[in-house]
């Protein structure tokens, strides 16, 4: 989608609002008076403030998920994950200590759990669907709450050592889930 249409206008005026304040302070006034529309043109595309930020996330994470999907390992999907909060550190976090939080959050375990997702067909293709279920489960919201763990510490970590901490817990661990659920 062209990024000058009306909702992509709205969606500018929301991130550049909260560089300076919480979500929580922005009204629909200031954001259509920002994207020079009318109140009647933001609730046309959007419920709510929080709709928008919705389908901000929607739109740079959730719909980048085939490009997570097509990488070589899932270490690089993860990378292009922790970038992108990192290009939008203040909104990301703005987002996270707001009451919007769970919408960053369940966009964030669309993306882990697609990336889990390749690493156990990858591993188990054959395996029951609901074990395939759980480990995605499991592994993808690991993923997340290290991500979160990284926003609550205001990204002082580098990516590189969440990415490494990662790789230690899954490298080898959806095998050996697999394994144990034969013994069981």
């Amino acid at each position: 989608m062209a990024k000058h249409t009306t909702q992509w206008r709205l969606a500018e005026a929301l991130k550049a609002d909260m560089e300076t304040m919480p979500i929580d302070h922005v009204t629909i006034g200031m954001l259509t008076q920002q994207a020079k529309v009318s109140r009647n043109t933001f609730y046309y595309h959007f419920t709510d403030v929080y709709d928008l930020l919705g389908w901000i996330y929607e739109q740079e994470v959730v719909t980048q998920l085939s490009t997570y999907l097509k990488v070589d390992r899932w270490q690089t999907a993860y990378r292009m994950i922790l970038d992108y909060i990192a290009r939008n550190q203040q909104f990301c976090l703005q987002t996270f200590h707001s009451v919007g939080r769970n919408l960053l959050e369940n966009f964030l375990y669309s993306a882990a759990s697609q990336m889990v997702k390749g690493v156990v067909d990858d591993v188990a293709p054959t395996a029951p669907a609901d074990l395939k279920q759980s480990i995605v489960n499991f592994y993808g919201w690991a993923l997340v709450m290290q991500v979160i763990q990284w926003l609550r510490d205001d990204l002082r970590e580098p990516p590189a050592d969440v990415i490494r901490r990662a790789e230690i817990m899954l490298d080898g661990s959806v095998a050996n889930a697999i394994a144990n659920s034969k013994r069981y």
